[in-house]
């Protein structure tokens, strides 16, 4: 709490104590309130010469603390998840059943954190890389699918199973080859129609496992379908699909083309988006994909970015309507990406 002059008074400055007009005793303005030019102006007219304001330095270490805190909270139950749904998958591996009741509680906890996050992004960038691509995807795509939800305003019965469905996308890959999953070099027509019967297999493990729902089962079943029908195992279009898969669909495609994989370099995470925008017109769901793209590019706000240029700057500013090109700050300049489609972003680098 600080005392200052109302002549003092900026705009962004916090109050900490109601405003009162001793006149009438009523509040003029009350606690929290974010001031403005014209909000200053109408104290200053009421003949209020000082006002209590939050210490903004100590205001930014209350909320370095409370991020510091939150971090620490998600990655303790995302630690939690991994382990158990890491059982789970070994589980798989040698033919065992998987046991819902071994993951439901840390899947509580990591969904409830999600609903406290306001930055998942970097909360994913906290953790660390691991071996198994198949393990790492699967949550990461659990977590962003519920962030989906969360956005779609889902109620919370629905997220529960979506983030089910998501951490199960692509277990039916447990069921072929690694030979085949870590391919380096490209996949002959063998091995991708290998590949493309993993979300069958997922189907068929889900199905004999207690508890799992038929919206799972057919969000793990129709991940890979696409909205013209261009997709598999079943080619549907429209809506035929279920909301899940789409939901999936679009996350997992951001996850997978953001993540360094042993065939293939990560790729900016502004190329994706670009990308899922122009898949909303046709292959994606296009309500989902502008959901998805309006909120996540928010969390890209005040990153360090480096451009095709081979310069390094800061995004200042997300458009609404063009989420996927932002203004950059390189050193003095400004760069609208909306208006020069001749610069790209390459790389986030924190």
């Amino acid at each position: 709490m600080k005392l200052i002059r109302i002549s003092d008074a900026k705009d962004g400055m916090i109050l900490s104590r109601d405003i009162i007009n001793e006149m009438s005793g009523t509040a003029v303005l009350t606690k929290g309130t974010v001031l403005n030019k014209s909000l200053i102006k109408r104290v200053k007219n009421l003949n209020i010469y000082e006002i209590y304001i939050i210490d903004q330095s100590q205001y930014e270490l209350a909320k370095q603390r409370k991020d510091k805190d939150r971090t620490e909270i998600f990655l303790y139950s995302h630690n939690q998840l991994a382990d158990k749904v890491r059982r789970v998958f070994d589980n798989v591996k040698i033919g065992k059943e998987i046991l819902l009741s071994e993951i439901s509680a840390e899947a509580d906890d990591i969904i409830c954190e999600l609903f406290e996050s306001d930055n998942i992004l970097s909360r994913l960038r906290q953790i660390k890389e691991d071996d198994d691509y198949t393990f790492k995807h699967s949550i990461n795509v659990s977590i962003l699918a519920t962030m989906v939800g969360k956005w779609l305003k889902l109620s919370k019965k629905d997220i529960k199973q979506l983030f089910l469905a998501g951490l199960f996308h692509d277990i039916g890959k447990l069921k072929i080859s690694t030979d085949i999953i870590n391919k380096p070099s490209e996949l002959n027509e063998k091995e991708t129609n290998t590949i493309r019967r993993h979300p069958l297999y997922g189907y068929e493990i889900l199905s004999n496992t207690v508890g799992i729902s038929e919206d799972v089962l057919f969000g793990v079943l129709q991940h890979h379908e696409r909205e013209d029908g261009s997709g598999y195992p079943n080619g549907l279009k429209g809506d035929k699909i279920h909301q899940f898969a789409k939901i999936i669909a679009v996350c997992d495609i951001f996850d997978a083309m953001t993540s360094e994989r042993i065939y293939k370099e990560k790729v900016s995470p502004f190329k994706v988006a670009e990308q899922i925008a122009n898949d909303s017109f046709g292959k994606l769901d296009a309500k989902i994909s502008l959901v998805f793209l309006k909120n996540i590019s928010n969390f890209y706000v005040g990153n360090t970015i480096k451009l095709n240029t081979g310069e390094t700057g800061e995004i200042i500013y997300i458009y609404k309507t063009d989420p996927t090109r932002p203004v950059v700050k390189v050193g003095t300049d400004f760069y609208d990406l909306s208006l020069d489609r001749s610069l790209d972003i390459i790389d986030v680098l924190s």
